[in-house]
């Protein structure tokens, strides 16, 4: 009897001091994990958000960048880790896709989402002194000249990497598909001319359009970009396709309730922060927050399906 009294008072003590923990959240440094090189899209925004969620949650993130496998390296490295809210990273669309590609031991629910900051659009674009000043002009040579054109991503199997697949289907050409370890690697090797052109997200793409050297030809997105209204919807060029990326942040899945919301606070504060939001519309992005919770998950499970089934006939 006294053994089992023991037993449950040790039980009992972890319990609390788990809760106690929880509750005290955070009280030492979280590392965000960015599974791609600096100078991307990715990383930008994790340094563009880093003061605003010191400042909320009170304590020091260190961002961490863990390239390699696009994104899978630094993916894995989360998804393995502690789940008590003190690892994180910034997840998109390649979640789903490295899944569907079977490039990844990990699988869309072994993160807890909590909260989505932005969204914004796949672009298409080529290098400012090439051949092409528009997307007809591209398709016209790829369809011409089958597999010769060289069209650049971000990761093999990944989010760009699906999108740009799905986006031959749908117009119908042929390209040399060329995965790249990170964005900032694929636009390099545009404005260097070892591609010919690129798919990315359009943060993704900002310093080499801002730069002047590489210009967009078109937008998967529902409406025109704000900053390049000139650029045409691939729908206004009558096909039926709109794709768009999201990205958030998730840790491993178990965190605790008390967890969810702390960071679920400290992002809506962020994304609130004139600062933040600046920054992230001067990358062609537009703030959109989700807290954690049904709305979100179900929004996950959408996307997750689609990239999933897409990816799964690319294998």
């Amino acid at each position: 009897m006294t053994h089992n009294i023991t037993k449950l008072s040790v039980l009992l003590a972890g319990v609390m001091a788990a809760g106690i923990a929880a509750a005290d959240y955070p009280t030492k440094t979280i590392t965000m994990v960015i599974p791609y090189g600096a100078g991307g899209g990715t990383d930008v925004l994790a340094r563009t958000l880093q003061p605003a969620l010191e400042e909320a949650l009170g304590q020091t993130i260190v961002v961490s960048n863990v390239p390699g496998g696009g994104g899978i390296l630094g993916f894995t490295q989360v998804a393995n880790a502690k789940p008590d809210g003190y690892t994180v990273t910034i997840p998109n669309n390649v979640i789903f896709a490295t899944e569907g590609m079977g490039n990844a031991t990990y699988t869309y629910s072994d993160f807890d989402y909590l909260g989505n900051v932005m969204s914004e659009d796949y672009v298409v674009a080529v290098r400012a002194d090439g051949p092409w000043d528009s997307w007809e002009a591209l398709v016209d040579d790829m369809q011409a000249n089958p597999g010769t054109v060289s069209f650049g991503f971000s990761g093999a199997g990944g989010s760009t990497h699906v999108a740009s697949e799905i986006l031959a289907d749908m117009v119908g050409y042929r390209a040399r598909q060329i995965p790249h370890d990170g964005s900032s690697d694929a636009v390099a090797a545009a404005m260097g001319g070892h591609i010919d052109a690129l798919m990315l997200n359009l943060a993704d793409l900002a310093s080499g359009l801002r730069s002047g050297r590489l210009i967009p030809l078109v937008s998967l997105g529902d409406d025109r970009l704000e900053d390049y209204p000139d650029v045409p919807t691939l729908s206004e060029l009558g096909h039926e396709l709109s794709l768009t990326n999201w990205r958030g942040i998730a840790a491993p899945a178990g965190v605790d309730a008390e967890v969810k919301a702390a960071w679920a606070a400290a992002l809506e504060a962020a994304t609130s922060d004139a600062k933040v939001q600046e920054a992230i519309a001067n990358q062609g992005a537009e703030v959109d927050y989700m807290a954690p919770g049904e709305t979100l998950d179900a929004r996950m499970a959408e996307l997750a399906e689609s990239f999933i089934r897409t990816a799964q006939r690319l294998k």
